[in-house]
């Protein structure tokens, strides 16, 4: 299995973002970081924290600027035991696609050739 991790400025839209993938994939895990202290931003420490409670190879989406920063960079430092991917794709309709295919027994890396080419 594979989880996605959705990292945007607003945590109103990375917690939306899951809701809908939970609602319309199911069995899909979702991870929400948005925000910073209750804001608009990012952070690098949330990243990190949430890349190290993976429990499962994972495919991750941004929404703009700083996130993408903060999560090149929260990749980059991962020292876990699982693959971490940073896709470059719009962050609800990239993750909805993802958790479709990953529903539908895709495993990992044809999930990032399907997205590469659709986005």
């Amino acid at each position: 299995m594979t989880t996605i991790v959705l990292v945007s400025h607003s945590e109103d839209i990375a917690n939306g973002g899951k809701a809908l993938l939970e609602q319309m994939v199911e069995g899909i895990p979702v991870i929400a970081i948005g925000g910073h202290e209750g804001n608009i931003g990012t952070s690098f420490d949330r990243i990190q924290e949430g890349l190290k409670g993976l429990k499962e190879d994972a495919l991750c989406f941004y929404d703009i600027g700083s996130a993408g920063m903060n999560l090149d960079m929260a990749i980059e430092m991962y020292d876990g035991q699982y693959r971490v991917e940073k896709l470059e794709a719009p962050i609800i309709e990239g993750s909805f696609f993802a958790a479709v295919n990953l529903s539908t027994q895709n495993n990992i890396d044809e999930v990032i050739e399907k997205i590469s080419k659709k986005f």
